[in-house]
């Protein structure tokens, strides 16, 4: 039988399209706070929003009567007819937010339009009607108050994510608004902790620095284009020969909002001519609001661009014309920095641990790892290095190729695991401005980075200095530090983090393909490897041992 919905189930399925999680609350509050003129904008998050989320404005304010009006379904001040809706130059504008908030949390609003209680009011909400309405001695502006979110609605409360994460959407939201406001200061607190103190600048460029740093200043190129009265692209890009193998920023702002647009990613990467690996960027897009449809998405996550705003070519022409300027310039680039060597360690002779008879085996047609060897067969009688990745070894038997990548990976991640490392001491300090999501990765971690042999002092909100690193690393940059955050902050669980994080370092510190070794380090390394309880993988599972028996070499010649 098919019934009508009651009316609270309704509200409760309609709010949830719009608010979906901590974060979608202050993506809502934000815009309106920007739409009221606002000039300083303070965000408070506690339990990263799941309990508590305030955001204060110092904006135009409401009157008593546009308080409660506000938080009806459908009620704006910024679409007067149906022609609106197709010139839309505010960021709120379909008469959801407040609404949808108020039903699925405990509401309240305060709020004036000059600096006396005359002429200020608060008005707390039960569901979307207000039960209480009274005078509150506050200045102009408003301050939105939203507490246990979801707590009528526990289906949705269930799904909501870790303080971490959900923490992390709140500041990816409010990076958004303060890139593309540079005229507005923000201040983010979260959990207690101030992630973000951004005073008022004259530029974007100047909020970028604020926010990412200076090392993201100089790695990256200025891209400015306009294209008449229509459309405007601006924003930094990296400079080709800067990219990243796991870039962290990548934002598409678009009329003030972050957007995914596949179009818009898909110019950028196909702009990038022979350049290897990817770019970090943030790229700003101004449209006139004719030429833009963002009501085709609740959240508005999403964007529409008219076909005759040729979107995908002019992005692609913005980014090309950009990176062949600095062109010339990279293809002339030196090497920079000594090439790090294979730090030796002396381990014992080998002696294949019982795990290692369990070993699966690989094969690669005719050349194949076998079961594991006796000692005195995989002593290696001598060794080459070929192209500088590939350790070939005489042994008893036959021949064995290592990659020495793989191969000093496993041996790093074997010592990680069993705590066979201490700290060394850092001769001159990394300095590394951390973006905010990176820096709560940090302050969560920062126990179980410790634990690894990393010692690191937290200079400021944004800053830190690795003064020591574990002692299987010959050095460190920043940007491998980068990905360590990165893994442990990808990963759900928290066995998944470490495991991950191990693999990370473990990769970071090792030689790397192309890095020529002295016989001493090939043969070193060896020694080491099959120390190792299971040496004929490295972590992430890739072999490290291709060994031809002298009988298949023997067949390759056609000696049988």
């Amino acid at each position: 039988m098919i019934k009508k919905l009651p009316d609270e189930v309704i509200k409760k399925i309609a709010a949830g399209e719009v608010i979906e999680n901590p974060a979608s609350v202050v993506r809502e509050l934000v815009e309106n706070a920007i739409d009221a003129g606002a000039q300083n904008i303070r965000i408070v998050a506690e339990e990263s929003g799941k309990r508590l989320i305030i955001v204060e404005d110092d904006g135009v304010g409401m009157t008593r009567d546009q308080i409660p009006l506000a938080v009806e379904r459908f009620t704006t001040s910024k679409i007067r007819s149906e022609e609106d809706l197709s010139n839309i130059a505010t960021l709120g504008f379909r008469g959801e937010a407040l609404y949808s908030i108020a039903a699925v949390s405990k509401l309240t609003i305060k709020s004036g339009t000059q600096d006396d209680s005359e002429n200020s009011w608060e008005v707390v909400f039960e569901g979307t009607t207000p039960r209480e309405i009274k005078p509150a001695p506050y200045r102009k502006g408003t301050t939105v108050i939203v507490r246990d979110l979801f707590y009528n609605f526990p289906v949705r409360r269930k799904f909501l994510g870790g303080d971490l994460y959900e923490g992390r959407r709140i500041i990816e939201t409010v990076t958004t608004y303060a890139l593309w406001n540079p005229q507005i200061g923000f201040e983010l607190v979260i959990n207690g902790n101030e992630v973000y103190n951004l005073r008022p600048v004259e530029s974007h460029d100047e909020r970028i620095r604020d926010i990412y740093g200076e090392d993201f200043i100089e790695e990256t190129v200025e891209i400015n284009s306009k294209f008449g009265s229509t459309l405007e692209i601006w924003g930094r890009i990296t400079r080709p020969e800067k990219m990243k193998v796991r870039p962290v920023i990548q934002l598409i702002l678009v009329n003030g909002r972050s957007v995914k647009s596949d179009q818009v990613r898909s110019a950028i990467y196909k702009a990038l001519m022979e350049v290897k690996n990817n770019p970090e960027f943030v790229l700003f897009i101004k449209v006139d609001s004719q030429y833009i449809d963002f009501n085709i998405h609740p959240q508005k996550k999403d964007v529409r661009f008219s076909r005759s705003l040729r979107i995908f070519e002019r992005v692609y022409r913005s980014v090309r014309e950009t990176l062949e300027v600095t062109k010339e310039s990279y293809l002339t680039v030196p090497a920079s920095g000594s090439t790090p060597i294979l730090r030796v360690t002396h381990a014992p002779s080998y002696h294949p641990a019982p795990e290692s008879k369990n070993a699966r085996q690989l094969e690669l047609g005719e050349m194949s790892l076998s079961e594991p060897q006796e000692p005195e067969q995989m002593v290696p009688q001598a060794v080459w290095q070929a192209h500088n990745s590939y350790i070939i070894a005489e042994v008893k038997s036959g021949i064995v190729i290592i990659d020495q990548h793989a191969a000093h990976e496993r041996v790093i991640y074997e010592q990680l695991t069993e705590k066979k490392v201490g700290t060394q001491n850092l001769l001159f300090p990394v300095t590394i401005h951390l973006t905010p999501q990176e820096m709560q990765v940090y302050d969560e971690y920062r126990d179980i980075l410790e634990s690894f042999g990393f010692r690191i002092r937290k200079f400021s909100q944004t800053t830190i200095v690795i003064e020591g690193v574990p002692n299987v690393f010959p050095s460190i940059t920043k940007d491998e530090f980068r990905e360590i955050l990165n893994e442990l902050e990808v990963k759900k669980s928290l066995p998944d983090r470490f495991q991950y994080s191990l693999k990370t370092i473990a990769c970071k510190a090792a030689v790397k393909a192309g890095e020529p070794l002295s016989t001493e380090e090939m043969m070193s390394l060896i020694n080491q490897l099959f120390h190792c309880k299971n040496p004929y993988f490295c972590p992430h599972g890739r072999p490290t041992i291709i060994k031809l028996s002298l009988e298949e070499l023997e067949r390759k010649f056609g000696r049988h």
